[in-house]
């Protein structure tokens, strides 16, 4: 190398260096300007007390994806909103406390239900709110009042709880029904060279269909229909429970919605209040002088209203009186995966600490597990139920409360506690097991790119993806795979008291809803998380004198700040750097955001068996 070329290339390093460390700095510099104003304004906020008077409104207005964890750390959440990525999420167990607590509170006069920024909510966690709001109703005599301006199916299920909805004269709302919708990538995978080696017991084992078909199958179909026309039931039927109509006359008014907006003239308010959906139709203006009747007046916001998180944080601030005994609650929501996952996921070994603790903890009398997940790793699956077990031979109860889904690992999870409750809009079943390894010899070849080489035994190189498929190798996993069904089924005989055959019939990755569910003797009860804690109380012998305590990871100082801060204002940050084409890739792998996950958890050289099964519904 000559003397001039190293100065250039010397000059290059020089120039990228500096440059490189001006920008990180420059970063750095923005996220510490940001925590320091984070603070300044939290400061700012909590030296301003909320003060809840008389005739006030609680509005409850779920913003973003409804779930029963925050999903990631609180800097991590922190850091997505500095970068514009962060999703939304309010927590279930928030709204269902402050509707409890509304009920007995004089300060408030009416309930508000506000659905138009609730992007994301199962029908299992609306049949949750819906008897929490009957609850409220029954107790307090309180008017629940529905305000919206735009609904999905799913925000208007959540609207059709309140005693009238009140809908914007510009207001729209749409009813798809559900459906189960995937990509396909066969052609595509044939087309790069890819070989799929997929290994599953059962032909309604359909999670890994997309990279060995171009289509769903018929089995699949059958499957996805089955247990989607029972929750679509289930939702037609909640409806029309609040409404004069029946079943069919709803069904006849979804079906026909071009043809009734057409005659309303083109609005959507005239034609479902028209069709018996909608009650009022209103303005801002004079809904909030409705609600200023039902309540008090507000010269600046109209009517006297609180919102939930400070009607939470007065309640907080109130509270003087804990019990001795508790009963635990452990969240399992995510997919399955190996290790130590953060909230929003399931760790084999985050949620196993989570049940431990539970169960090494004395105040603890008794433990309820909320199960949300389709499954996962197999490996860790058994690692969270040994857990369960553990826990029933410590002489403390456990008792699952099933939400939106509990299927395949989220079954496995759930099968050796003492009772199983899920609500009647659950998902749950497709006991079954899969494997999957890809090779790309032949996406090599097409580059000019070669594998040789020699080793000891047969099975040398055996898990390398550069080389076909050993036919040995073939046989040893379905082998396996076959094995781990069957531990799976006999488990899951053993645990339900059921015969083996039996479970084989009604196992072999099919998906079921709680109600075909409690049929086959897989679950136990219909019911709400707040059954199960009831129930999990009962069998501890604590009776009603017991707090409810969500296990979950311990906070570091600067984690709590964060969650503490966010919480007042996240909305007053707007800081976006994050460019459109990032935010859009990342919304197109959404639908396949369950499957990255468990590709890339999984062991290097060997075939993670899967108990997984996709079987969310678009809503």
């Amino acid at each position: 190398m000559n003397t001039n070329t190293q100065k250039s290339m010397l000059s290059r390093v020089l120039y990228f260096i500096p440059n490189s460390l001006v920008r990180m700095a420059n970063f750095t510099r923005h996220i510490i300007l940001l925590i320091i104003l984070l603070l300044i304004i939290s400061l700012f906020m909590n030296n301003s007390d909320v003060e809840l008077l008389d005739k006030t409104a609680l509005v409850i207005a779920p913003k973003g994806n409804v779930v029963n964890q925050f999903s990631g750390t609180p800097s991590d959440k922190f850091i997505r909103q500095v970068q514009g990525t962060d999703i939304p999420e309010t927590q279930m167990r928030d709204l269902l406390k402050a509707i409890k607590n509304a009920a007995y509170d004089e300060r408030i006069s009416v309930l508000v239900l506000s659905p138009d920024y609730m992007w994301g909510i199962g029908l299992a966690d609306l049949k949750e709110l819906e008897n929490a709001i009957a609850n409220f109703r029954e107790i307090s005599k309180k008017p629940v009042i529905a305000l919206a301006e735009n609904m999905s199916q799913n925000q208007y299920y959540f609207a059709n709880l309140a005693d009238e909805i009140i809908l914007d004269p510009q207001g729209f709302m749409f009813f798809q029904g559900y459906g189960s919708y995937r990509n396909y990538f066969k052609e595509g995978l044939d087309k790069l060279g890819v070989d799929v080696h997929l290994f599953r017991v059962g032909e309604y084992k359909s999670a890994a269909e997309p990279y060995i078909r171009n289509d769903m199958s018929v089995e699949a179909k059958e499957s996805a229909l089955h247990y989607m026309n029972g929750l679509w039931d289930t939702y037609l039927e909640g409806i029309v429970n609040r409404r004069n109509l029946g079943v069919e006359e709803l069904k006849d008014i979804i079906e026909n919605q071009a043809e009734l907006l057409k005659g309303a003239g083109g609005s959507i308010a005239s034609m479902y209040k028209k069709a018996g959906l909608v009650d009022q139709i209103k303005n801002a203006h004079f809904k909030n002088k409705y609600l200023a009747g039902l309540s008090a007046t507000d010269e600046n916001k109209g009517f006297r209203r609180i919102l939930m998180n400070d009607y939470l944080s007065v309640l907080e601030s109130e509270k003087f009186r804990q019990n001795v005994n508790k009963v635990a609650v452990v969240v399992a929501e995510g997919t399955i995966l190996d290790g130590k996952q953060d909230a929003g996921a399931i760790g084999g070994v985050s949620t196993s600490a989570l049940l431990r603790k539970a169960r090494l903890d004395n105040s603890v009398k008794a433990v309820v597990l909320r199960v949300n997940s389709g499954g996962g790793s197999v490996f860790a699956s058994e690692q969270i139920r040994r857990e369960v077990d553990a826990i029933k031979v410590a002489g403390k109860p456990i008792v699952v409360s099933m939400g939106n889904v509990a299927a395949s690992g989220g079954y496995w999870i759930s099968m050796t506690s003492d009772k199983i409750y899920a609500s009647e809009a659950t998902i749950t079943g497709s006991i079954g097991i899969f494997g999957m390894f890809m090779t790309y010899p032949k996406t090599l070849e097409k580059i000019g790119v070669h594998t040789d080489g020699v080793g000891t035994s047969s099975w040398a190189g055996a898990f390398r993806p550069d080389k076909a498929l050993n036919e040995g190798l073939s046989k040893l996993i379905q082998s396996n795979i076959d094995h781990g069904y069957q531990q799976f089924i006999s488990a899951v005989a053993m645990a339900r008291d059921l015969d083996v055959e039996m479970v084989d019939t009604i196992a072999r990755g099919r998906v079921w809803t709680a109600r075909q569910a409690k049929e086959f003797g897989l679950i136990d009860e219909i019911g709400s998380l707040d059954d199960a804690v009831t129930d999990a109380a009962i069998r501890a012998n604590i009776g009603n004198k017991f707090d409810v305590v969500w296990m979950e990871q311990e906070l570091t100082g600067m984690q709590k700040f964060f969650m503490s801060s966010l919480a007042q204002v996240g909305s007053v940050l707007d800081i976006n750097i994050v460019t459109q084409e990032q935010k859009m890739l990342k919304q197109l792998l959404v639908p396949i955001e369950a499957s990255l996950k468990m590709v890339l958890n999984a062991k290097n050289g060997q075939v993670t068996q899967y108990a997984h099964c996709f079987c969310e519904v678009t809503q």
